[in-house]
């Protein structure tokens, strides 16, 4: 016998982020990188090495590819922040 009154499952969503592991480290990432990348008119190659560096010191279990990952969004999130005042 089928009960009628429940409703239905909803369709559980997929999480989009591949790297889980990357989110967890953002906070940390973006309070050491702040110094460095708080201005973006300071956005330069030189910066974004130093950050590279800053972040394969602080995580030294990620990969150059997850690094840049995490420096991108932090540059993301100061730009965005920047643009909000």
């Amino acid at each position: 016998m089928k009960v009628l009154d429940q409703a239905p499952a909803q369709p559980r969503l997929k999480e989009r982020r591949g790297n889980q592991e990357l989110r967890q480290h953002f906070m940390l990432a973006e309070t050491l990188l702040a110094p460095l990348l708080g201005n973006p008119d300071s956005h330069n190659g030189a910066a974004f090495y130093r950050a590279m560096h800053k972040l394969q010191t602080a995580f030294p279990y990620l990969s150059g590819n997850e690094i840049e990952a995490l420096v991108a969004a932090v540059v993301r999130s100061v730009q965005t922040r920047a643009k909000g005042r």
